[in-house]
């Protein structure tokens, strides 16, 4: 075998390199590029600016409410749509509610985690300046009907185990009425139900967050004006984290732009490797061809 591969061209070789080699190659280019963090040029979508002006133009006196239901697999492309957005409210002292559901206990986690980072950074408080509800059983259209008719009534509880009518914050927020926007972010923006249950019925504007594989089936929605804004993958966190940093919100991008930079270098990795596959593979033939002439 080991003088069977001395005969080969070095072009054969290439073809035929054991698939452990490539694997542990990229690995080497995620894991380099993850620590040395090289910055990469941010896009700066349509359909960012606009979630970003419409939270520039939210009057003080609403919330907002979020549906936090990303989860860890898809935490590089979400957590950063998460973050820069509530990094925003909080500058703009725009009060907001976080609602979780049971079906993925990683979305109240994760968001939580966040939450707490970017509220002692910011010096937020929990139940003067943002709630995070209990999760709460999703039953589809249903639930969103009695969220948005009675907040109080079918939540009852904060995550702290808290009373709603206990909580500061919350004497003023009892209906969808009191809401200015619903931003939703998840690894599918899912947002059908709450087109058809809230948004449709009340008005209230819907935003969006989901992994770019995703984003495709919520543009239909944005060209009707149902959605007025989307976070599409990394590149969405990126472009909105660059925005507040713009801003003076923060001094620093976050992980969109991080994922952002590795994403690039990555698929960097996978062309140059098919073009180098191809090119040795044109150069095989070509000698076999020259070696029967």
């Amino acid at each position: 075998m080991a003088e069977e591969n001395k005969k080969r061209s070095i072009w054969d070789r290439i073809q035929f390199c054991d698939p452990r080699i490539l694997y542990a190659l990229f690995a080497v280019v995620v894991i380099g590029f993850e620590m040395i963090q090289i910055k990469m040029p941010v896009p700066n979508p349509v359909w960012v600016g606009k979630l970003y002006d419409r939270i520039e133009n939210l009057p003080p006196d609403k919330a907002v409410l979020i549906d936090c239901d990303y989860g860890a697999g898809n935490r590089g492309e979400c957590e950063g749509q998460f973050k820069a957005v509530i990094q925003h409210l909080f500058a703009r002292n725009i009060k907001f509610m976080v609602v979780t559901w049971t079906t993925n206990v990683e979305g109240q986690k994760l968001g939580r985690q966040v939450l707490d980072e970017v509220a002692k950074k910011m010096n937020k408080v929990d139940g003067e300046d943002y709630v995070m509800f209990q999760a709460i059983v999703n039953a589809g259209g249903v639930t969103l009907q009695s969220l948005a008719k009675d907040i109080h009534g079918f939540v009852v509880k904060d995550i702290n185990g808290r009373d709603l009518g206990d909580i500061p914050m919350m004497k003023n927020f009892r209906s969808i009425a009191d809401v200015s926007l619903i931003y939703r972010v998840a690894y599918s923006w899912g947002g059908v139900p709450w087109i058809g249950f809230v948004q449709s019925v009340y008005g209230t504007p819907l935003a969006a967050g989901s992994a770019g594989i995703e984003s495709s089936t919520a543009y239909p929605y944005l060209d009707s004006g149902q959605l007025c804004g989307l976070l599409a993958g990394a590149a969405g966190a990126a472009a909105y984290e660059k925005r507040v940093m713009e801003a003076g919100i923060v001094a620093e991008t976050g992980i969109g732009t991080k994922t952002v930079s590795v994403q690039s270098f990555a698929t960097l990795f996978v062309v140059v490797s098919i073009l180098i596959s191809n090119f040795a593979m044109f150069m095989s033939k070509w000698q076999a061809r020259k070696g029967r002439a």
